[in-house]
């Protein structure tokens, strides 16, 4: 992890930003100043809300005493379907609870198994994780265009008009080419995220969709569901895993910088918070659920 911020650091302060404003002391500029600023809001929003994600634990039902002799009686005395409940957790499931194979555990509105924030997400850390996603295309589009301009003027420009900038644009042009490709991904994961959530749906029941009857009929379902009444239906999936959980536009805007130092402090602390860093092996009916 330091790594990687040293590298961000690195990237935007001695490349980034000196190239875009086409000096070298590009941060004591008024200009410069601005966006550093907005480099901030950004990194601390993208990073505290990641971290959030990945040691918040994503939620589970409580368990109940339960064995393979006595499932089938309570399931009948509680008339709950036997499909309802997990032998492996213990527990009884709703229908947006999901059993992970991976965590090894029930997930309360298991939206999926996610490798990069090496857990799932669910009803408990879906809200940092949509606000990791918002804010890390934010950044992706920032990036694209502190490096589009001076790969744009450096190609395109006579050598005797080629500034500052011009001087790393071979390292420009290739971070150009990746940010351009991260944006697209993360263009992609946040239209599908706002449509899942408007359609009352969860990646997991359009992954199970997709593998029962083909991704076209999962995507018709899919669009076929969309509504605003997700807006001010309270026992929708937005209104439960977003609005609920952010119900300012404050606490959109404000990174939870306090939080995850905290989250970060209690797992090193205690060690409590299992990370899996796995991807989720697709069986070949089934799916990932039990």
């Amino acid at each position: 992890m330091c790594v990687i911020f040293t590298a961000v650091f690195h990237l935007y302060f001695w490349v980034f930003l000196p190239a875009h404003i086409s000096y070298k002391d590009a941060w004591l500029d008024s200009t410069g100043l601005y966006h550093i600023a907005l480099f901030w809001f950004l990194f601390l929003n993208a990073t505290s809300n990641y971290v959030c994600t990945v040691f918040t634990p994503p939620g589970s039902p409580p368990k109940v005493t339960m064995t393979p002799d006595n499932a089938m009686s309570i399931s009948i005395e509680s008339c709950i379907p036997r499909e309802k409940i997990c032998l492996e957790c213990k527990c009884i499931k709703a229908d947006t609870t999901h059993h992970c194979g991976v965590c090894k555990q029930c997930v309360l509105h298991m939206d999926h198994h996610c490798p990069f924030v090496m857990g799932c997400v669910g009803l408990n850390n879906y809200h940092y994780f949509y606000s990791f996603m918002v804010y890390f295309y934010f950044g992706m589009v920032y990036s694209m265009y502190l490096t589009f301009g001076p790969f744009k003027h450096c190609h395109g420009s006579p050598y005797e008009d080629r500034e500052y900038k011009c001087e790393e644009v071979g390292l420009v042009s290739i971070l150009c080419l990746v940010v351009g490709f991260n944006m697209i991904g993360a263009t992609m994961m946040n239209s599908f995220n706002i449509l899942a959530l408007f359609s009352n749906t969860s990646t997991m029941s359009c992954l199970i969709s997709s593998m029962k009857g083909g991704l076209m009929t999962s995507a018709r379902a899919l669009f076929s569901q969309l509504s605003l009444r997700a807006l001010t239906n309270t026992r929708s999936r937005l209104h439960i895993l977003l609005i609920s959980k952010r119900s300012h536009l404050i606490y959109f805007l404000l990174p939870p910088v306090v939080t995850a130092a905290r989250l970060f402090l209690k797992h090193v602390l205690t060690k409590k918070r299992t990370i899996n860093f796995k991807f989720p092996k697709m069986p070949k009916k089934t799916g990932l659920i039990a």
